[in-house]
């Protein structure tokens, strides 16, 4: 298989792989970072990037998957890029401005904790417009976010980064929040698939857990 197919994977093929021991969540990671390092100054889809430690916890796992680990979270191993707007602790989170350019939280919102505790790798965080207020992606801090499938459109927001990620090769998951469309018009402009959960199926952090029209969830290439 090409790397361009290893980007490509879907998160359910990519993780039977590595359960059949077909495939490596190395290959999967070095697959998607070289691919990020090609494309990433076209598309511009990610803020802060971790590919070293994300090819360190993917030799972890693979450790995992070689001994049969009975351990093994349900994304162990997959390279899922997190929308730089909910909390991870002790990495920087912007939110697209200039205000937050220096914040480093002190803890994990609680949907990222699921994605951690899953076995995810958080590779990449994704580019978002200031606070994730506009159907496009475009900030003073990162720049434009453009569309992999013609750079001279939006890859929508304010998920976009991610849309534009997954859409681009260069994550296997990717996450997204929506209060008036923020995960809904990025899968559209990038021929994406997505779900936007009941509310309080996926906890917010305060005070968007007030509002009955917020959630975070998925974007992916297939159902």
């Amino acid at each position: 298989m090409s790397d361009n197919e290893l980007c490509y994977l879907s998160a359910v093929e990519a993780l039977r792989s590595f359960r059949d021991k077909k495939l490596s969540p190395v290959e999967l990671m070095r697959a998607v970072i070289e691919r990020a390092e090609a494309v990433e100054p076209t598309i511009n889809a990610f803020t802060y990037t971790y590919f070293d430690e994300a090819m360190a916890q993917a030799r972890a796992a693979e450790a995992k998957y070689a001994k049969g680990d009975g351990q093994l979270g349900a994304l162990e191993g997959l390279p899922v890029a997190v929308k730089d707007e909910g909390y991870i602790k002790g990495l920087p989170t912007s939110n697209g401005s200039l205000l937050m350019k220096d914040f480093v939280p002190d803890f994990t919102s609680p949907v990222n904790q699921r994605v951690l505790d899953a076995g995810a790798i958080v590779h990449a965080r994704t580019a978002t417009p200031e606070f994730s207020c506009a159907g496009f992606t475009h900030s003073r801090l990162w720049g434009v976010t453009r569309n992999p499938w013609n750079p001279e459109f939006t890859s929508g927001g304010s998920s976009g980064g991610s849309s534009a990620s997954l859409a681009a090769g260069t994550s296997t998951l990717a996450t997204g929040s929506d209060i008036g469309g923020s995960i809904r018009i990025p899968a559209s402009t990038c021929g994406l698939v997505v779900t936007t959960p009941p509310y309080g199926r996926n906890p917010e952090d305060t005070p968007l857990n007030l509002d009955y029209y917020c959630h975070s969830g998925p974007l992916a290439r297939h159902v």
